[in-house]
């Protein structure tokens, strides 16, 4: 800086220099004012000439200004850990008298303290005192133990998820302070918690105690598995349909489609879930071009017979009996001859496999069809007798039998096997035919009085004339069948005798036209006195029920009938006697007497056995 500068200016000489003398010049003026300190003023030397004056001192101490004047209460705090008494001619004079007031009992041990070089002790005898090792969290703060305030732990709260943080933030915070309020609180809460899948799939309440919340919408196990059959059913079968809408798809393609869907069909969850959805509509609209293809009207026919098989069987709608209709009246196989055995074969092996699945599952099939036999008529007859057993309240369904022309099929079809049977042909496949054909007509004609009337008159009575022909046919063949094939020709005579209790019953015109026939009344007798008792066996009494219900409704109506019943006579045999012939009249009231004594011994075997529980 210039010399020539002005001295009154602020920026002419160096502040620091300035700053540093003033310093010393305060310094001074303290040391000034601190009262010296002697040797006679210390009240451990004795005033005695012969004690030598110590004449060691403490270094000087530099001490932070902090503690000179306004800290007095630290000092005395800190009191406990100072030294023993020692003179010192140091200039800070002041901090050693206020040492020196502080009373120091003598008799407490001092501890050495390695950082301090002039520890001195004038007795020199005095040891020690063992310094006691302190715990880990005391703090000795002049004689006081105090025990610092525990740091909270962090306690680990899972979340399982965190759908809203905004609506979450005050349970997470009261969640804390809970936390804070209890030092030992495990890291891991105590309380179980239950896995994920373990909760229901309804909507679930947040816990009341504020540790999170659970998860909502978790699917159970079999809710999942479910999940997934119903997306590859739903695949499955949107494919398939499209390729039996396809307006471009070959007979061939619509054919195999067809069976690819009964393969489907065999697995009754599949079946089911086409229920539920109502994709039944869907099916038959897609199936509706099948009768203009002999082996896609079998592939279809198929269908329908395993969319049947359950109790809960489909909803048949006006469609469906359409194409029930037309696909009844396929009986052979005209067209494509050169894929016939291989088609047939497909659908044999998807037969194979359902019966095979029914059985698994503890469920006895009666499927008595042969590989030979298949056809669609065949496969729809079938189908038809669950479709009416489980419609039997449904009038309008009877009504539509009627419209199209499946009940006249029906009729003709009785008609058929009926002469098949009588001209000593292949029995055992018609026979089965006539049992189908009996539960159809029996669904259908059960008080429906339009259709018992059109079945009794159709084409001058071919209907109860086939009946007849039947009977008698079973009379006169009896004696002559094996075991096995009187049991085929009983069943299905009892089937018979339900439908003629069906047409009869409160009808006069049916009444009449069977008493009419040439031998109808003496066998109906003859049946339920003679061929009852002798071969039937298990079915006899259903045969004995039948057939009284049906001379019942035949004598009821009609006095013609009443007289030419009791001019009869007919063969009868008591079982463990012979047979013999006797009066129309005695013969019922024999075997009425006979059955009431059965009766009897019966309801008395069944007191005694009630009387040896009671004792």
């Amino acid at each position: 800086m210039s010399s020539d500068a002005n001295s009154d200016d602020p920026f002419s000489k160096p502040i620091v220099r300035k700053r540093f003398q003033a310093t010393l010049a305060q310094q001074g003026i303290e040391d000034d004012q601190l009262p010296s300190v002697r040797s006679s003023d210390s009240p451990d030397v004795p005033d005695t000439p012969d004690v030598p004056v110590n004449q060691l001192s403490s270094p000087p101490l530099s001490l932070p200004e902090t503690l000179s004047e306004g800290n007095a209460e630290t000092l005395q705090n800190l009191s406990d850990d100072s030294e023993p008494e020692m003179l010192s001619q140091s200039s800070t004079s002041s901090l050693n008298r206020r040492m020196e007031d502080s009373a120091i009992d003598p008799s407490r041990g001092t501890r050495k303290s390695q950082s301090r070089g002039f520890d001195y002790d004038p007795a020199g005898e005095r040891t020690t005192a063992p310094v006691q090792k302190k715990k880990k969290d005391e703090i000795d703060m002049g004689g006081a133990k105090f025990f610092p305030k525990q740091e909270k732990k962090h306690v680990y709260t899972h979340k399982w998820t965190t759908e809203e943080d905004d609506e979450d933030e005050k349970t997470i915070s009261s969640s804390s302070n809970r936390y804070s309020s209890r030092p030992n609180q495990p890291a891991v809460s105590a309380r179980p918690r239950q896995p994920v899948y373990a909760t229901t799939s309804t909507y679930s309440k947040p816990l009341a105690s504020g540790y999170g919340s659970r998860v909502r919408h978790i699917k159970e196990a079999n809710e999942l598995r479910e999940s997934g059959e119903y997306d590859d059913f739903k695949q499955d079968l949107v494919y398939i349909l499209s390729s039996l809408q396809s307006s471009d798809a070959s007979m061939k393609v619509k054919c195999l489609s067809a069976i690819s869907l009964a393969k489907k069909c065999v697995s009754p969850d599949f079946r089911q879930f086409i229920k539920s959805e109502n994709m039944t509509k869907s099916i038959v609209k897609a199936l509706m071009d099948s009768p203009e293809d002999d082996l896609f009207a079998l592939a279809a026919s198929t269908v329908l017979y395993l969319l049947t098989r359950d109790f809960n069987s489909i909803k048949i709608d006006f469609p469906s009996l359409r194409l029930v209709s037309q696909l009844l009246r396929i009986e052979k196989f005209e067209q494509r001859p050169e894929d016939k055995d291989k088609v047939v074969n497909m659908v044999w092996e998807v037969f194979n496999s359902y019966i095979e699945k029914q059985e698994v599952g503890g469920q006895k099939v009666s499927f008595d069809m042969r590989k030979e036999s298949l056809t669609p008529s065949s496969l729809i007859i079938e189908a038809l007798v669950f479709i009416c057993s489980r419609s039997v309240n449904d009038d309008n369904l009877k009504s539509e039998l009627l419209n199209l022309g499946i009940l006249q099929f029906v009729v003709a079809k009785i008609e058929t096997n009926v002469n098949l049977i009588a001209d000593n042909a292949d029995d055992t496949y018609s026979i089965l035919i006539l049992n189908r054909c009996f539960r159809i007509l029996e669904s259908s004609s059960v008080f429906h009085k339009k259709n018992q009337a059109f079945l009794i008159s159709h084409r001058s009575n071919i209907l109860i004339s086939s009946l007849a022909k039947f009977l008698q046919v079973i009379l006169d063949r009896v004696h002559q069948l094996a075991e096995e094939e009187v049991k085929k020709y009983i069943s299905c005579l009892a089937l018979m005798c339900r439908l003629l209790i069906n047409i009869s019953h409160d009808n006069e015109l049916c009444c009449s036209k069977l008493g009419q026939i040439e031998g109808f009344l003496p066998n109906a007798i003859t049946t339920f006195t003679y061929l009852a008792p002798k071969f039937g066996k298990e079915n006899s009494y259903d045969i004995n029920v039948m057939m009284t219900s049906l001379l019942t409704n035949l004598v009821e109506r009609c006095n013609a009938n009443r007289k030419v019943l009791i001019a009869q006579t007919v063969k009868m045999v008591i079982p463990g006697h012979d047979v013999e012939e006797v009066p129309a009249l005695e013969a019922i009231t024999r075997l009425f007497v006979y059955h009431e004594s059965q009766a009897q011994i019966v309801d008395a075997d069944l007191d005694r056995e009630l009387a040896f529980d009671v004792c």
